[in-house]
């Protein structure tokens, strides 16, 4: 039996998860949590074989969550499961230890098909939005501009992305606003861009917003 854990801010989101294996016999949900202090309060006093995490979480860091995780249950494989684009957080995110990629418009098949993988063979999975799985993902061979940023360089994109101010960044990644700004300038040498603006347009153009 394969236990999984989900970890997700959206309430509709978990019935809906819940109801992907409610006729899966090998796999059984156990926990379905809205914040990480839930959740890592479940893993203190409960195993799982595979967390499903959702990459935009309210308050909580995706990069710390998957550190924690990792650092204190090794065994435990982490798959992301969001609408999010893989071309520009799926390396970054599989560098920090998740296993897997998926986007959550894969069906179900490809859902229990991901969960098999992974927890099977340890393989790094991941998924496109055209639900294609490859269980060989190459990070030595990074494909674009995006795939290069570093894990923090992909937090502080995506913050941007948002709109966030350097303030608010610097408080949601518990780092002060000179490091932001080095992180600002970092990405747009990256991804040759003269400012946040040209920034901003260039991740339109990637329908990264």
């Amino acid at each position: 039996m394969i236990k999984v854990a989900l970890l997700d801010p959206h309430p509709v989101v978990h019935k809906g998860f819940k109801s992907f294996f409610r006729k899966t016999e090998h796999i059984k949900v156990v926990g379905t949590f809205s914040e990480a202090k839930g959740l890592f309060y479940f893993l203190e006093n409960n195993k799982i074989d595979a967390l499903i995490l959702e990459m935009e979480l309210d308050g909580d860091s995706v990069v710390q969550v998957i550190k924690w995780v990792k650092s204190k249950f090794p065994k435990t494989v982490i798959i992301i499961y969001t609408s999010l684009p893989q071309s520009i957080y799926g390396v970054s995110l599989l560098k920090a230890g998740a296993n897997g990629y998926l986007s959550k418009q894969v069906s179900r098949k490809i859902m229990l098909e991901a969960i098999d993988k992974v927890v099977g063979n340890g393989y790094h999975i991941t998924s496109n939005f055209a639900n294609k799985i490859t269980n060989n993902v190459d990070l030595s061979k990074l494909r674009n501009a995006y795939e290069t940023l570093s894990l923090r360089e992909a937090e502080v994109l995506k913050l941007l992305i948002e709109g966030k101010r350097n303030i608010e960044i610097s408080a949601c990644l518990k780092i002060n606003q000179k490091t932001v700004n080095t992180y600002k300038t970092r990405l747009m040498r990256k991804l040759e861009v003269e400012n946040p603006v040209d920034l901003f347009q260039q991740a339109r153009n990637f329908d990264l917003i």
